[in-house]
């Protein structure tokens, strides 16, 4: 009886520890999460860059660039000018980014307003994503150094309106660095982040639906924020 029953317990051990190599090879516990709860979200990734790809940015656009935050506002209708483009991608991280920048700055954008970073805590922590974010502003002055670069704030998220693997904490010390990467290379950091906290300093939770993600009310303040900034770009074009 006791041999059987450890028997059982090193197969049920060796079984568990399996399953926790091949998580891990998969890109451990939050990104299967991720995988899980995004219903795959590499395909459409990919063929929302390959679109990109196959629509040339006119000289002088001013792009929104980030991930599915970015993606989901309607920039150029919030803006309501032809020359703001959307370059979002849901699902985007600092290292995809850094993939699909060349034809960014190769349109030699009048300006670019970037939000970038959340999806990387999936995979790492705030030092890499720190790291590819200074590579990224390098990039972008050396192939396009005319182009006037924003730095926009991570947006908080709310785990009270539904669970997130993300959390507030990491994402207010990414938002410190970012500030300080701006502050060091010369450019407005534009702090978003802050006009959607509630008192408790979560994302207001009148502006998400899945506690991560913004809705219309949200974005109509974004737009706000960035408005003074666009209209000195927009009487230039």
């Amino acid at each position: 009886m006791k041999k059987g029953l450890i028997c059982s317990l090193l197969i049920n051990l060796i079984l568990l520890g399996g399953l926790g190599y091949l998580v891990q090879r998969l890109g451990g516990i939050k990104f299967m999460i991720h995988r899980i709860t995004a219903g795959g979200l590499a395909g459409v990734y990919e063929n929302r860059k390959n679109l990109f790809e196959h629509l040339p940015l006119p000289k002088g656009s001013i792009i929104f660039l980030g991930d599915s935050i970015t993606e989901y506002g309607q920039w150029e209708e919030l803006i309501n000018h032809p020359n703001v483009k959307n370059r979002g991608i849901s699902g985007d991280t600092t290292w995809g980014l850094l993939r699909r920048l060349k034809g960014i700055t190769a349109a030699q954008p009048k300006a670019i307003f970037l939000m970038i970073g959340i999806n990387d805590f999936l995979f790492t922590d705030n030092k890499e994503i720190v790291e590819n974010y200074t590579k990224i502003i390098q990039q972008i002055k050396s192939e396009s150094p005319h182009s006037q670069l924003f730095i926009q704030s991570v947006l908080p998220v709310n785990a009270t309106v539904k669970s997130t693997v993300f959390d507030n904490e990491t994402i207010l010390a990414l938002n410190q660095s970012l500030q300080q990467i701006a502050k060091k290379e010369g450019l407005p950091y534009l702090n978003i982040h802050q006009q959607l906290l509630d008192d408790s300093g979560l994302l207001k939770a009148e502006y998400t639906a899945d506690g991560v993600h913004i809705n219309g009310s949200a974005y109509m303040i974004w737009k706000e924020i960035v408005t003074p900034h666009l209209k000195p770009l927009l009487s230039a074009l």
